[in-house]
């Protein structure tokens, strides 16, 4: 198995998925944090709950990620995922691959992509999500860069 190449964290806070993601992004990374984002949402199954995503940090991944993606997007919804919103610059790259993984809204599921994190919590908090611990995501921007390893708010 080769070495994970790229970097997230994830918390989960009331109804509120919140995870961030940097670096680009091998088939060895997207198995162990697909399988990191299934524990965190254990707490979450069964009940409406949302997902909130930094991309800022993420510079793509490789091919081989997306029917990894495409099959943990279908489990979530599954699970109760009903709203899910992205936070990243517009990019066109970035929005090719992300737009072929991430399914689109339709019944019982809404997706929102934003620029920056003040609209999209406002967005969640309006379709009854609020945040309390919004300090996470945002120091995760700022510091973003200065994580130099994997890192789940499981083990932190």
């Amino acid at each position: 198995m080769l070495e994970i190449h790229g970097r997230w964290k994830i918390k989960v806070t009331d109804k509120v998925l919140m995870q961030w993601f940097a670096d680009s992004w091998n088939e060895e990374a997207i198995i162990t944090y697909v399988k990191e984002f299934k524990a965190a949402a254990v707490p979450l199954v069964g009940s409406d709950w949302a997902i909130i995503s930094i991309f800022e940090q993420w510079e793509l991944g490789i091919p081989e990620i997306e029917q990894h993606v495409i099959e943990l997007c279908e489990w979530f919804k599954e699970q109760g995922c009903i709203k899910d919103c992205h936070v990243y610059q517009a990019s066109p790259v970035k929005e090719m691959q992300l737009e072929k993984m991430i399914p689109q809204t339709h019944r019982g599921y809404e997706r929102a992509v934003f620029d920056n994190l003040n609209d999209a919590i406002n967005w969640l908090d309006a379709k009854g999500f609020s945040l309390n611990q919004e300090q996470f995501l945002y120091d995760l921007i700022k510091s973003g860069t200065q994580f130099n390893h994997v890192l789940n708010s499981n083990n932190h």
